[in-house]
């Protein structure tokens, strides 16, 4: 009896061995795997914080250079402002000039048609006769006419302070009013609404 308890113990002894010894193994394995995950960490931490600083480096760098870029563009739309200014002030400046020009020129050419018209009313021509004549309105024919006569009586303004001149301009201007008046009353009437 005493015997097969203790080949029972053996047996019992052996058997917590070896399960000892598989945990021990067990834990060694685990250990290893461990240690080589550590390593495996290790050895991705170092290229992972180099990665990490380069692309800090080169969003640094990315930042400053498009900061540059951008200071760059607005003193060049800047300038461009300013040439846009000087270029339409000169562009409006230059347009002045033209319409200058042009209303002198025009000015002059009214001058000829006014007396022009004055030429023709001095014909014994009727108001809406001229303006026919002309391929004009009545009221274009008035506004020249009244032109040619403020024109006269300008000339004769100037004339009239310059000594020895004054009674052959009246005469003139005498004989043209009055043929002016030639024309009648309903011609007059015209002149008048059309003034208003």
């Amino acid at each position: 009896m005493a015997e097969n308890t203790a080949r029972r113990r053996r047996r019992r002894s052996t058997a917590e061995l070896e399960r000892l010894e598989t945990a021990r193994r067990r834990r060694a394995a685990q250990l290893e795997r461990e240690r080589e995950n550590e390593r495996r960490i290790d050895e991705a931490l170092g290229p992972f914080a180099e990665a990490a600083a380069a692309v800090e480096s080169i969003e640094h760098k990315r930042d400053g250079r498009i900061s540059a870029l951008e200071e760059h563009l607005d003193r060049k739309l800047a300038e461009l402002d300013r040439q846009k200014d000087a270029k339409t002030s000169e562009h409006y400046r230059r347009c002045d000039e033209v319409r200058v020009v042009a209303a002198a020129e025009i000015a002059e050419w009214r001058r000829v048609m006014s007396a022009s018209v004055r030429q023709i009313r001095a014909a014994d021509v009727t108001l809406s006769a001229t303006a026919a004549l002309l391929g004009l309105s009545v009221k274009a024919v008035t506004v020249l006419q009244r032109d040619s006569a403020d024109d006269e009586a300008e000339a004769t303004a100037q004339e009239s302070t310059a000594p020895g001149k004054i009674s052959g301009r009246v005469e003139s201007s005498g004989a043209d009013g009055a043929t002016a008046l030639d024309d009648g009353v309903e011609e007059n009437t015209l002149y008048r609404e059309d003034s208003e």
